[in-house]
């Protein structure tokens, strides 16, 4: 690249707040293969965000849109804090 930047693919993202758009921010991109740091303040918030992902993929396995192994492959992609610092690393 001519200005010294040097790209590199991502591999892992940040989402600020477990709420309604961050959860699905959140699974949308684990599904996709991304590794995901889902960061809320409250660590019920953040229970409330990961029980929400949990519901959807239970779903798309009951309209087969799905498979279980899809599901956990997505959850473990998924990871859950309140820590601001653990976000810093993502791409």
């Amino acid at each position: 690249m001519e200005d010294g930047n040097v790209s590199h693919p991502v591999e892992s993202i940040a989402v600020i707040g477990a709420g309604t758009m961050g959860n699905g921010i959140a699974q949308v991109a684990a599904a996709a293969g991304y590794r995901v740091i889902l960061r809320d303040l409250d660590r019920d918030a953040l229970a409330r965000g990961v029980q929400a992902i949990e519901r959807n993929l239970a779903k798309g396995i009951q309209l087969a849109k799905l498979t279980e192994a899809d599901r956990d492959a997505t959850l473990q992609r998924l990871r859950g804090t309140t820590s601001l610092a653990e976000t810093t690393n993502a791409d």
